[in-house]
């Protein structure tokens, strides 16, 4: 799935998606929400470095 595809699915921006990934961003507590609903995961699992 593209950045551009999950911002539009998780209804957040497509930069902001681009900082999380590239680990620069500072999201706020509802971002990490909606892109692990979209993702079909767990938040914890957005952070797990495993």
């Amino acid at each position: 799935m593209s950045q551009e595809e999950l911002a539009l699915r998780a209804d957040v921006d497509r930069t902001c998606v681009s900082q999380i990934e590239r680990a620069i961003g500072n999201p706020s507590l509802l971002v990490p929400c909606k892109l692990s609903a979209v993702l079909g995961v767990d938040v914890k699992q957005l952070f797990d470095s495993d």
